[in-house]
């Protein structure tokens, strides 16, 4: 599967994860986001449209393992949605984010995108957060306790919640799953706190 990595200036700044429990900051994942964030990996966002045109029609393409959409103070770029959009639609291309929806156009732009065959899931750390997103007609992921044993339940607000199947099983990759990319819309992808910094990631979760 094809992946992408975002600046760390990309980061929303309500990320409660930001510098406390990011999974990205750990490992080989982070030695590269360092790279790409300094500039001394990566490509400009004109030769990155035209790479993500370049892949084969239907390809699975996940975009930022690390990073968030770019934004000025919080408010998501409108050009960014707008030439994604066209640079992914031949592809199943997914991704989340931690933007604010009450920022800005940050909601009607997220929503534009997921009509558009872009799915941009909403990164949630409670259940509550997860039906207000659904509630917004918005797909949402959220990060549940490393020793959370469900595979499945249901919110108070009635939607389902699956843990990532990638997680449960050596065998499934995304690229065999793609859930993250096309559910049901009262559906909700939970992944389980993973990493070094899994206890700090935990200490946010409601």
């Amino acid at each position: 599967m094809a992946v992408s990595t975002s600046a760390k200036s990309t980061c929303s700044p309500t990320c409660p994860f930001l510098d406390s429990g990011c999974y990205a900051t750990s490992g080989p994942l982070n030695l590269h986001w360092l790279k790409v964030s300094s500039g001394e990996r990566g490509s400009n966002f004109a030769a990155f449209l035209e790479s993500l045109k370049a892949l084969p029609n239907g390809s699975a393409f996940r975009h930022n393992q690390a990073g968030d959409l770019p934004h000025n103070a919080g408010k998501i770029s409108e050009t960014f949605i707008r030439k994604m959009i066209v640079a992914v639609k031949h592809l199943r291309a997914y991704t989340y984010t931690h933007h604010s929806l009450k920022v800005g156009e940050n909601l009607s732009l997220i929503r534009k995108a997921n009509r558009a065959g872009f799915t941009i899931n909403v990164s949630c750390e409670s259940e509550a957060q997860v039906d207000d997103a659904i509630a917004h007609n918005l797909p949402a992921v959220m990060v549940a306790k490393s020793t959370e044993s469900r595979t499945t339940w249901h919110t108070e607000g009635g939607n389902v919640v699956i843990v990532c199947p990638a997680q449960r099983s050596d065998t499934v990759t995304c690229n065999d799953c793609m859930l993250c990319h096309k559910r049901g819309k009262k559906v909700a992808i939970a992944f389980l706190a993973h990493g070094t910094s899994k206890r700090k990631a935990e200490s946010h979760l409601s």
